[in-house]
């Protein structure tokens, strides 16, 4: 009867050990998809802010060939987002194709704002601009700070996202 005993705990121990062992690498490996997942969320963020700081400088008072620049580089900094966006998705568990979406929507919208401008330099939407600005600046401070794994960081960014639609001809 002990020597029964003896098999079934060391069984039970080898069985616990087993278990911590692929517990803890299992601990290990999402600690480095989460930090995977919160260094691109940062990019992203990063991104929008320069975004916020290109479209600062953008103003009706501007000489007219500086606005076409500044213009062009708001527009290659909505480009970098959507890249960024895509590398966020692909590489973390969130799905946001609705932000996804709209973020492409919002590329071609401005697109033809930066082409009439380049084609007509005494054209300058003031209005268009000045919403821009401010939806742009609404939704990098509606922005979540840090990157979680969690329905509510993307219930966060889905609220931040509203801020897009009304830029979205």
């Amino acid at each position: 009867m002990k020597k029964y005993y003896k098999k079934t705990t060391l069984f039970v121990v080898v069985f616990l050990i087993a278990l911590s062992v692929i517990l803890i690498i299992n601990n290990a490996s999402n600690k480095k998809e989460n930090l995977t997942s919160s260094n691109y969320y940062n990019s992203f963020v990063s991104s929008v802010n320069s975004l916020d700081l290109v479209l600062a400088q953008i103003d009706e008072k501007n000489i007219k060939d500086d606005t076409a620049v500044l213009m062009f580089d708001a527009y290659t900094s909505i480009v970098f987002i959507n890249h960024r966006m895509d590398l966020m998705l692909d590489h973390s568990a969130i799905k946001l194709n609705t932000l996804s979406n709209d973020f492409l929507l919002l590329e071609n919208s401005y697109a033809s704002l930066v082409r009439d401008q380049i084609s007509d330099e005494t054209k300058f939407y003031s209005q268009e601009h000045k919403l821009f600005k401010q939806q742009i600046h609404q939704f990098l401070n509606d922005l979540p700070k840090e990157y979680e794994d969690s329905d509510n960081f993307i219930n966060q960014l889905n609220e931040a996202g509203e801020q897009i639609k009304p830029l979205i001809h």
